[in-house]
């Protein structure tokens, strides 16, 4: 799920990114015990959590534009076209935020690397020059020689931009930042700031400190303007190619977190549905579509949606987004009011705890890319994740039955739409 216009701290230890590999082969299908409403019984949740090991342990972080990204689109293609759809890869050109080039180097006393991440929105920028030692970043912690030099200051107490800010009064040439606990980090800050900034690990930032408390030392700090580079939506569509609902969620992840629940268990959620509904007479044209970018702002759904011509607009009934669906214990259920209810009827029947509401201010995700294009959409979520953003956000903690009811609330709706064995419902435009 995608933070955005809100300052935003995310806690991210470092974890190794995985190499290429050639796309894995769907996995097998199992039996599943029969029960539930129709269709539902034979959705196999082992079989989601296989995608999910795939996408979040074989290839790991996908952060928008990255090879990494780029292998997950072709295994999340490889087994929608094994399903017998038309699937095309959607690609869009990006300027990823989330991963620039960065350099951080001490020249002296001793050289050496430092691995760091740009803090989100730093402006582009470089300098060489000593350190100096500012604290949280409060402007009574910078000293009278801070002028000319980059700060190091401390994660925590104020925010991002409020150190930046302060360091660029104080006279400060760039400002890195080094987490209050162990491993690195990504910040972000609101667009605008005055100096180049970065964000390294603990254990670099107090390497630092105490090479500072023995006499000068000297940095060189780079921060490159965002590259473009490609992204992809996977798109599938029947053989028909009609598209009256879109079931989907991002495969994308942001940098240094495998994404299991974030969001390889929408994206494997909506891969097992695909094979459902492949040859299901009574559904005919549902489309499952990926997105990519989200993570950057859900630029892969707002791409889809500013590709659907007049006509593909008319005929999408609805659109039903799986993001974060396999962590916590209760449904966050968000969107068109009557697709809502839907969603909130199937989860009263599974005696599931669920609440239908808004997303926390800051945050969103895809659907909002379709309603805000007239298109009713639903969003299934759940609460609450600890792992959120992190490099613990690992397959093991995803559980089957919570892929398994978001199955169930998306075949509630689809069948809703459709007039599966009932008066099609007409959901009200956003």
């Amino acid at each position: 799920m995608r933070r955005w216009a809100a300052l935003l701290l995310l806690a991210l230890a470092l974890t190794a990114c995985r190499g290429s590999a050639a796309p894995a082969s769907p996995p097998p299908a199992q039996e599943t015990p029969a029960g539930g409403s129709a269709g539902v019984a034979t959705f196999d949740p082992a079989r989601a959590l296989e995608h999910v090991r795939h996408l979040a342990g074989d290839i790991g972080p996908r952060p928008a534009g990255s090879p990494a990204e780029e292998q997950a689109a072709r295994y999340i293609a490889q087994v929608l076209d094994s399903y017998g759809y038309r699937v095309e890869q959607q690609s869009f050109a990006i300027r990823p935020t989330l991963t620039r080039d960065v350099e951080v180097r001490v020249r002296s006393p001793l050289a050496r690397h430092v691995d760091a991440l740009a803090i989100v929105f730093s402006p582009p920028g470089q300098a060489e020059a000593e350190l100096v030692y500012g604290g949280q970043g409060r402007p009574e912690e910078f000293p009278a020689l801070t002028p000319g030099r980059i700060a190091l200051v401390q994660r925590g107490g104020i925010t991002f931009a409020e150190k930046v800010g302060n360091a660029f009064r104080a006279g400060a040439v760039g400002v890195i930042v080094y987490n209050d606990r162990p491993g690195l980090f990504l910040g972000q800050m609101p667009q605008g700031a005055a100096l180049p900034a970065v964000a390294i690990s603990q254990e670099d930032g107090q390497a630092l400190l105490q090479m500072l408390l023995q006499g000068p030392v000297r940095v060189f700090l780079r921060v490159a303007e965002p590259a473009i580079k490609t992204s992809y939506n996977v798109v599938a569509r029947p053989p028909d190619g009609t598209c009256r609902v879109v079931v989907g969620g991002h495969y994308d992840s942001v940098p240094m977190s495998p994404g299991a629940n974030d969001n390889a268990s929408g994206t494997a959620t909506a891969l097992e549905l695909a094979r459902l509904l492949a040859d299901d007479p009574q559904r005919g044209g549902v489309c499952f579509v990926l997105f990519g970018a989200e993570e950057e702002g859900l630029l892969g759904s707002r791409e889809f949606v500013a590709r659907l011509n007049p006509e593909e607009r008319a005929r999408l009934l609805a659109m039903i987004n799986l993001d974060m669906v396999g962590v916590g214990d209760r449904w966050l259920i968000v969107g068109t009011r009557e697709l809502a209810q839907e969603a909130a009827r199937q989860a009263e029947a599974l005696g599931a705890a669920y609440q239908v509401g808004e997303l926390p201010r800051g945050f969103s995700s895809d659907h909002a890319s379709f309603m805000e294009a007239g298109i009713p959409a639903v969003f299934f979520h759940r609460q609450d994740d600890p792992r959120y953003h992190s490099p613990e956000d690992r397959a093991q903690y995803v559980d089957g039955t919570a892929l398994a009811q978001a199955a169930r609330f998306s075949l509630a709706v689809i069948d809703a739409v459709l007039g599966v064995g009932r008066p099609a419902l007409v959901p009200s435009v956003p």
